[in-house]
């Protein structure tokens, strides 16, 4: 049984049972010897998906970026993975090497739709405290409007300097936190094509 401190496969298993979930649940998109090795995150807010899959704990053949297959996709070739892997190339950082996964476990068609919310909330919130207190993270990558006054709290972070994306009031919201670490909060997966040309690159680089 594969588990972070007092968190384990069961554990998620039964938080989803008893919340009501019936998409099911996944963690990590990446393998779990990341939790100690990666000095990069990438947390996004939850598993989207409108029909049931199995539970995912890890995925130890590399990054779910890379390997998976996605909406009938070869590996790696559904839209969002390609950019997100373009976001780890500009980061020069390799995608199995990030620290990878969703703040809250359970799945959802939308965010908007997770039901019991707060309480599911607050159990991502306990799992993530626990993967943190074991890391070696410096940059962590928070995409969204509703996963920021999440993590912010979660990591004691505070405001650093935000930065123009060049696409509308978008903006890229730099936090620290912990010994000279990085959050940086920014755009939904669904602009991040936009997010990583122009002007808007040139800040992925610095951060």
């Amino acid at each position: 049984m594969r588990a972070v401190g007092p968190i384990s496969e069961s554990v998620i298993e039964s938080e989803c049972q008893r919340l009501g979930h019936k998409l099911g649940w996944r963690l990590f998109t990446c393998p779990m010897q990341n939790i100690e090795t990666a000095v990069v995150a990438m947390i996004a807010i939850n598993p989207g998906g409108d029909t049931f899959e199995p539970p995912v704990w890890s995925v130890e053949t590399g990054s779910a970026y890379v390997v998976e297959s996605w909406k009938g996709r070869s590996p790696g070739q559904e839209t969002l993975q390609r950019q997100v892997r373009r976001m780890f190339e500009i980061m020069n950082v390799r995608p199995e090497e990030v620290l990878s996964g969703y703040l809250v476990p359970f799945r959802s068609r939308r965010w908007k739709y997770l039901s019991r919310k707060s309480d599911s909330v607050r159990f991502g919130i306990k799992i993530w405290r626990e993967i943190l207190r074991k890391s070696k993270v410096q940059t962590i990558v928070a995409f969204g409007k509703d996963i920021a006054p999440l993590i912010i709290p979660l990591l004691d972070a505070t405001p650093r300097t935000t930065h123009a994306t060049g696409w509308g009031e978008q903006t890229i919201e730099l936090y620290s936190f912990g010994a000279d670490c990085r959050l940086w909060c920014c755009l939904t997966y669904r602009r991040l094509s936009c997010f990583l040309e122009g002007s808007t690159r040139t800040h992925l680089v610095r951060c």
